[in-house]
């Protein structure tokens, strides 16, 4: 086990040997979260966005037509609405 010193402004360096291993770049990003009294740092994996246009119809059943942007996210509102009505009871 390696120790680390938390520098003045609050920065830490992750040893080579760590970084190499778990494939950590300079840009990489990291979460960071306390679980258990424990500090950890979790790479952020990276994915492209993508564009409704580029998924349009993945899920697409042959009954229905595909929805714009607009529609999708009046659908995700209304859903979120219902459950947190649901929730109040």
């Amino acid at each position: 086990m390696e120790t680390v010193r938390v520098s003045t402004k609050g920065q830490v360096v992750i040893p080579k040997e760590i970084r190499d291993h778990a494939h950590i770049e300079p840009g990489t990003e990291l979460a960071v979260t306390f679980v258990a009294g424990q500090i950890r740092f979790t790479p952020v994996p990276v994915v492209p966005a993508s564009t409704h246009g580029e998924t349009a119809g993945c899920l697409h059943k042959p009954h229905r037509e595909p929805m714009d942007e607009i529609r999708i996210k009046a659908a995700i509102g209304a859903m979120l609405k219902a459950r947190d009505e649901a929730t109040k009871s």
